[in-house]
């Protein structure tokens, strides 16, 4: 905790800029892109699931679904065929008009990965993504990881979880400390 696990993925996902150096997305430096074209970025590229999930908890599943799909232009209709496949893939299907402040913390938590995947992005970054979960959910989560990345995603994991750091997923294993990267382990 503490170390800019955190700090480093806003960064690695356009989020924020880093204070120097570089960011290679696509052999473009983004850290010297205008945010319209971050914003932009963001969207294609990647997808976010975040610890606290940053779910809008008033409004139902399939509106948190939806929300990053807004900005895209896409027809109504489209927007809520994709909406539906990944509620159907992360078996959610059926709980789209349910408000998310009703679900249980595993359920949430599909919301989640459900939202962060319906642009269909490259990379999923996630943060600390199993933080709240029991044991089960945990390995459920990296079972979903495991199958995005047999579809040639990438995933960025941040996280001091040992069952996530020692799971047969993880391929590349890096040590930060002090917001700075202590090497591979």
């Amino acid at each position: 905790s503490g170390s800019g696990k955190t700090s480093l993925l806003s960064a690695i996902g356009c989020m924020s800029r880093p204070t120097e150096g570089k960011i290679i997305v696509d052999g473009r430096d983004v850290v010297k892109l205008p945010e319209r074209f971050l914003a932009e970025m963001r969207r294609q590229k990647f997808g976010f699931i975040f610890q606290q999930f940053h779910l809008i908890r008033d409004v139902t599943v399939l509106e948190n679904i939806l929300l990053p799909l807004y900005p895209a232009q896409m027809k109504a209709a489209q927007m809520r065929v994709r909406a539906e496949a990944v509620m159907d893939r992360f078996a959610i299907a059926g709980k789209e008009s349910m408000k998310v402040k009703n679900l249980s913390g595993g359920e949430q938590q599909r919301v989640a990965i459900a939202r962060a995947l319906v642009n269909d992005p490259e990379i999923i970054i996630a943060d600390e993504p199993t933080a709240h979960l029991d044991r089960k959910l945990a390995a459920e989560f990296m079972d979903i990881l495991a199958a995005l990345c047999a579809e040639s995603r990438t995933v960025v994991i941040a996280t001091h979880d040992p069952f996530v750091h020692e799971h047969a997923l993880v391929g590349k294993r890096f040590v930060m400390r002090d917001g700075r990267l202590a090497g591979e382990s």
